[in-house]
């Protein structure tokens, strides 16, 4: 469950967003998210996160991502893959 969730989150997304995709309560998705973040391997997306590594503009998702160009964390939390997410994804 925790790999398709990660593979969810390639493209950055809500929590609302990704519980209706992989078919889970957003309280039991949130515990995920919270245990992924603490992990290093998802964060919230916004305009110089510390997930995204690189402002908006120069993001290669920022036509998919529902956070784009926010300067703090969006009202609608909106998550993402780490890079080590990346590397977990790609193994």
């Amino acid at each position: 469950m925790l790999r398709r969730v990660l593979a969810e989150l390639e493209r950055p997304q809500t929590l609302a967003q990704v519980a209706a995709r992989v078919g889970v309560e957003p309280g039991v998705l949130w515990g995920m998210l919270e245990t992924l973040e603490r992990r290093g391997y998802v964060g919230l997306a916004y305009s110089e996160s510390a997930a995204c590594g690189t402002v908006c503009a120069a993001c290669s998702l920022k036509n998919l991502c529902p956070a784009v160009d926010s300067e703090v964390p969006p009202p609608t939390p909106v998550w993402r893959l780490t890079a080590k997410g990346r590397r977990f994804l790609s193994e």
